[in-house]
């Protein structure tokens, strides 16, 4: 789907408004004054728009990388030690496939993680 959507984006111009998640498909946004974002009232309802990215069009979902899927589970406290990847990825890894470069710095690889709160407390 990705794949697919970053052809048609280099095919066709997409925009999308700075205010509200609207997205443009075409040479240039609207100017219907639709746009409802907070303090819509001080630009009368038009829209922002800027060039869009990939990102803007479907959105990656991040989750918390595990670095043993067996074993205990997360800790709150200790969130700041854990990576994150997009959950694509993350599924990947954990069925064996290598990390891609661009995501071992998210998925913070070279940290390790403490057993405890107080251990984490120490290394902060």
């Amino acid at each position: 789907m990705r794949k697919g959507s970053n052809r048609l984006m280099k095919m066709y111009p997409v925009r999308v408004c700075g205010y509200c998640p609207e997205i443009h498909v075409g040479p240039s946004g609207h100017k219907v004054q639709i746009c409802g974002a907070h303090k819509h009232q001080q630009r009368n309802g038009q829209h922002g728009w800027q060039a869009a990215v990939l990102d803007d069009l479907i959105p990656p979902r991040f989750v918390w990388h595990l670095p043993e899927p067996i074993g205990e589970p997360l800790k709150r406290e200790l969130r700041s030690f854990y990576g994150q990847a997009p959950a694509v990825v993350e599924m990947c890894v954990q069925g064996g496939a290598a990390v891609p470069e661009e995501y071992k710095t998210t998925m913070r690889l070279d940290i390790g993680i403490p057993s405890s709160s107080k251990e984490a407390e120490m290394v902060v």
